[in-house]
């Protein structure tokens, strides 16, 4: 059973060969926008949605003969929100990241319209590292890094712009609630964001 999976091992990576000489790497530039919202662990706090940004660089990695890709972006991000605290007035917190999102990505090749059209969907892990933040009233502590899990789709045009929907679930904790209200601490917060963004590829 053994020789048996090294002989199919071996016949799987002769087949990706072909692929392999074909993978092309290109370099670009990612913009987007989106609604930030935010999950606390307790329903005693609130969040209202709020616009966000984002600006950086990407880049692509693709195997065409098989559909298959590989993206990574470094990205400055701007998140804002207004916290409904029980018993306090609305409070503004504004944070800004470097974010590391990682997707693998698999593209829909259609006969015909590949260099016009190409619809593609993808998953995969953000990282995002805080770099400043914006909390007039000191009620909430930050974690400095924090974990999303990316899922988006979009499509391909002219075979340079990318237009794309992304949802970013929050994997791990992005802050916590420290204000005076003791009734309200240790309640926690993890980020969902919304974002539509544009890749072009040079």
């Amino acid at each position: 059973m053994t020789t048996l999976k090294r002989y199919l091992t071996i016949a799987l990576l002769l087949l990706m060969l072909p692929s392999v000489a074909q993978a092309r790497f290109r370099f670009g530039a990612k913009a987007g926008f989106g609604i930030n919202s935010v999950k606390f662990d307790r329903s005693i706090m609130d969040a209202d949605n709020y616009l966000g940004y984002s600006v950086g660089v990407t880049a692509e990695l693709e195997l065409p003969a098989v559909g298959i890709a590989l993206d990574a972006s470094a990205l400055y991000s701007h998140r804002s929100n207004k916290i409904l605290v029980q018993d306090e007035e609305n409070q503004s917190y504004k944070r800004n990241y470097f974010e590391f999102p990682v997707h693998a990505k698999y593209k829909l090749n259609m006969l015909g319209l590949n260099r016009i059209l190409v619809p593609f969907i993808y998953a995969g892990p953000d990282f995002a590292f805080l770099t400043s933040e914006s909390d007039p009233s000191n009620s909430f502590k930050n974690r400095k890094m924090s974990v999303s899990l990316d899922l988006g789709g979009g499509v391909e045009l002219i075979n340079h712009l990318q237009i794309s929907v992304n949802y970013s679930l929050g994997m791990s904790k992005a802050f916590e609630y420290v204000g005076i209200n003791s009734d309200v601490r240790n309640v926690t917060g993890k980020d969902r964001c919304w974002t539509i963004s544009a890749a072009y590829f040079f």
